[in-house]
């Protein structure tokens, strides 16, 4: 027995009055759900539009003036997607959240951020409290399909050498082989060469790097140095 619906039109219409009242819902009840190790601070508006003052993670900032606004064109596609701005300091960043049944990703990524949060999440790199600034620009970016990442670390710093700051450029790739996303570095000149590579899995990185000071400038460098073992060289994850 097939059951038909009175009045579709009314039908849609209260759906649709539904889905409006969903995404103008203030963001910050959502705000409890966003799990650790990211933080969000300052959130006003909605999910139409709205700003997170301050995103962080762990315990350091990452993003300022993070806004979205709602791309409703999207839905015509069955999808939900947001045009997203950020700030690091005075340079701006930007790229196209979407969820769809496929899950999340971010397209026509280009963000500016410092790397320290980033690289305080790596449990064999957090000792040595690496900085710098990071461009990361990517055409997508998913869970489960990285692929033409391209990064650029500049002016890298870390704590246990504050003499020898900044000491080095580097660009990080990481390239989607097979179900693989692998992982390269690679120095761009200055004081400290680190090159390495690896995977990235779903605990993380894994592979090795490598630290090598110019000639001449090892003395610089010894406290960072001597921390790691024969051949200053670190194995990440598992490895």
């Amino acid at each position: 027995m097939k059951v038909r619906l009175k009045n579709p039109l009314l039908w849609l219409g209260i759906a649709l009055f539904v889905l409006f009242a969903l995404f103008r819902l203030p963001v910050v009840l959502f705000a409890s759900a966003i799990p650790a190790p990211v933080k969000a601070g300052d959130v006003t508006g909605s999910l139409w539009n709205g700003r997170v003052g301050q995103l962080g993670l762990g315990d350091q900032l990452l993003l300022q003036d993070v806004r979205w606004t709602l791309q409703p064109a999207a839905l015509l596609r069955g999808q939900l997607a947001w045009q997203l701005n950020t700030k690091d300091g005075d340079e701006p960043g930007q790229a196209r959240a979407v969820l769809g049944f496929s899950g999340w990703k971010l397209e026509q990524v280009a963000l500016n951020m410092p790397a320290a949060p980033l690289f305080a999440q790596v449990k064999m790199l957090s000792p040595f409290r690496l900085g710098g600034h990071l461009q990361v620009r990517a055409p997508q970016i998913s869970a489960t399909h990285m692929d033409q990442i391209n990064m650029q670390l500049t002016d890298a710093t870390s704590m246990v050498t504050p003499q020898a700051n900044p000491f080095g450029n580097y660009v990080i790739t990481i390239n989607q082989a097979g179900n693989a996303q692998n992982w390269q570095i690679s120095p761009q000149g200055g004081l400290l060469s680190i090159t390495g590579n690896g995977e990235i899995g779903n605990n993380g990185p894994t592979g090795s790097l490598t630290f090598t000071p110019a000639k001449g400038k090892e003395a610089l460098f010894s406290s960072l140095l001597d921390r790691m073992g024969s051949g200053h060289t670190i194995k990440l994850g598992g490895q």
